[in-house]
């Protein structure tokens, strides 16, 4: 006997931008409580999460996206961003991705022997959060070419 339990998820509204440049625009389904961390999950809590696939609820119906194909995920900032996040030294960045340059900044908040850019980059996060005005920018390591500080 199978028993129907659904989990209640908050839908976050984010537009990707793939390998291929292509965009796709929808909502993706956060949990409402975090393990590590008082609040719901964060986009990029998913997309660094053990998932190979994300499903996003798009206007044509519902995508299974391959983590490992997407280049960029924006979300607002208004929602995403957690104040919290500035606590960490400011970096302003250029970082170049295979389809383009983004400016914006990255807060890294590690020891204080350990916080440069570089020792941010060097953790095993499938994506780098990117703050750049009015959003969050979450940009796959696998698609950047350098980043500049």
């Amino acid at each position: 006997m199978m028993i129907d339990q659904k989990i209640d998820k908050q839908r976050r509204a984010v537009l990707f931008t793939l390998a291929d440049g292509s965009e796709v625009a929808g909502e993706v389904f956060l949990r409402l409580y975090e393990a590590h961390r008082p609040g719901p999950q964060r986009v990029g809590e998913l997309l660094n999460g053990e998932d190979g696939f994300i499903p996003v609820a798009t206007a044509d119906g519902m995508v299974h996206l391959n983590v490992h194909n997407i280049v960029t995920a924006r979300t607002s900032a208004a929602v995403e961003w957690d104040n919290l996040e500035e606590l960490g030294k400011k970096y302003a960045v250029r970082v170049t991705t295979r389809l383009g340059e983004i400016t914006g900044e990255m807060f890294v908040n590690l020891p204080e022997e350990n916080c440069r850019v570089s020792d941010y980059l060097s953790r095993p996060n499938r994506f780098f959060q990117v703050l750049v005005p009015d959003y969050v920018l979450y940009v796959g390591a696998r698609f950047i070419l350098f980043v500049r500080d």
